[in-house]
């Protein structure tokens, strides 16, 4: 019986030889693959032991040499070429000790130039340069460590698209603008240590002190994300009562009411109490003391988008004292305080803030807003908004999302006057980023541009 040698998948001849007399020492030999029709496949030296060790080449049916690869002892080590079955490079590598190390280069089945860089211990290093198949989309970025770390520079057809600053993977500037105010990392470290700080003891005198403490968290934590005067932040004990009074008022009417009729039965003194709670304060019905909180930072019901006022008091700058009261299900937050006074340089107050935003501290269903703290209040004929999502380089990957809610809300309530708007589609996913301009002058010019970045929850109440 015979067998056809094309066919042979795997060639061991000279080991097979010396295997027939003991007294040959083990001789390095060759692997060899064929095609069904006995034209070579693959082929490579072999050490010793069995190992890839020298010249590995691979050739396509036709014949073509689609790899041309130098081996040392079962590790990459040398140049690395690849072609496709045509014979048009691909890939030009180098390696060292199984490890990219040195010059690479990389192609476009149409032969343009796809990245062309160095390696350094398997990481990525100095310039690089990347191209899209038709040579119109370039860029060319710093790299150290396998990391963006420097200049990105994109061009188009030539002529510059985007100019951006990274540092150690995270983008710092782009286009001129500060992209992100606060670390990723340090943000989310600030804010787990607001919401998970130590409880004060138990005050035997205040059953809701607790209650009260951690609400308090809950709105440092929220101011803290937006930027504006947290950390000096207290309680008003006198405030504690009257909202505690004013939830009650509430409860006994069944509804909310910042004007509330005295209940029929009601003690006097404890609804006059409970009425200046109510009329200097938010309002909130279900859920938990913390949870309003996040009820007043939605504020996106069709009852309240249009001024979001809740909101606007919860990060008044000029806050630096509140209150908090329950009754049931009842809550109330004392609002009207601003002996924090006015902050120096502080111009807008931006919701979801300019940069980072943990996914439990937004949601789809929020409107965004523009609280403007200083400045002319725009006028809704030339109010114009835009919000894009972008790629991993920071470019709009889409056009505008579309908005189901665009309006400028008077002043009185933590501001002058507020731009308020909603995004159909938005994601609020991790790692999800989006542009937003606002103009106010039929999109001549942006008055405000800024990126936001979904990041993961930094804790839950």
């Amino acid at each position: 019986m015979s067998f056809p040698w094309s066919t042979c998948c795997l060639s061991l001849l000279a080991a097979t030889l010396a295997a027939q007399d003991p007294a040959t020492p083990a001789t390095r030999t060759e692997r060899v693959e064929t095609w069904p029709d006995g034209k070579p496949k693959l082929r490579v030296p072999l050490d010793e032991q069995g190992r890839e060790d020298g010249l590995l080449e691979t050739f396509a049916p036709n014949g073509t040499k689609t790899l041309s690869a130098n081996y040392a002892h079962g590790e990459k080590h040398g140049t690395w070429r690849e072609f496709d079955e045509q014979g048009k490079k691909l890939r030009f590598l180098i390696y060292q000790q199984d490890q990219l190390h040195g010059r690479c280069e990389e192609w476009h089945p149409g032969g343009a130039v796809l990245a062309a860089g160095s390696y350094q211990k398997g990481l990525r290093t100095g310039s690089w340069t990347f191209e899209d198949e038709t040579g119109i989309r370039r860029k060319v970025a710093d790299y150290k460590d396998d990391l963006l770390n420097g200049n990105v520079k994109i061009t188009v057809a030539g002529k510059p698209f985007s100019k951006q600053v990274w540092d150690v993977g995270e983008i710092v500037e782009l286009d001129g603008m500060r992209t992100f105010p606060t670390p990723r990392l340090q943000l989310a470290r600030e804010l787990r240590a607001i919401l998970e700080a130590t409880p004060a003891a138990p005050d035997a005198s205040d059953p809701h002190a607790g209650e009260r403490a951690a609400a308090l968290r809950r709105l440092q934590a929220y101011r803290a994300l937006v930027g504006v005067p947290w950390k000096a932040m207290q309680l008003h004990a006198e405030w504690n009562v009257r909202c505690d009074a004013a939830a009650e008022v509430c409860r006994a009417l069944g509804g909310l009411d910042h004007t509330p009729s005295k209940p029929i039965g009601f003690d006097d003194a404890r609804f006059q109490l409970g009425y200046e709670g109510a009329s200097h304060s938010n309002l909130a019905v279900n859920g938990s003391l913390v949870g309003s909180v996040d009820s007043y930072m939605d504020d996106s019901d069709p009852s309240n988008i249009a001024r979001i006022g809740h909101r606007r008091w919860c990060i008044n700058p000029a806050m630096r004292k509140t209150g908090f009261g329950s009754a049931g299900n009842y809550h109330a937050m004392w609002s009207f305080d601003e002996s924090g006074g006015a902050q120096k340089g502080l111009d807008s107050v931006y919701y979801p803030p300019r940069g980072y935003t943990p996914v439990d501290l937004f949601s789809a269903r929020h409107a965004c807003s523009i609280s403007i703290v200083r400045g002319k209040a725009p006028k809704k004929a030339e109010l114009k908004v835009s919000i894009r999502e972008l790629d991993a380089e920071y470019l709009p990957s889409s056009g505008p999302l579309e908005l189901d809610h665009c309006d400028v809300a008077g002043g009185g309530f933590g501001s002058t006057s507020c731009v308020v708007f909603r995004a159909r589609g938005i994601r609020v996913e991790p790692g999800v980023r989006y542009l937003f301009e606002a103009s106010f002058d039929s999109g001549k010019t942006n008055a405000h541009v800024y990126v936001v970045e979904f990041i993961d929850a930094v804790g839950q109440h």
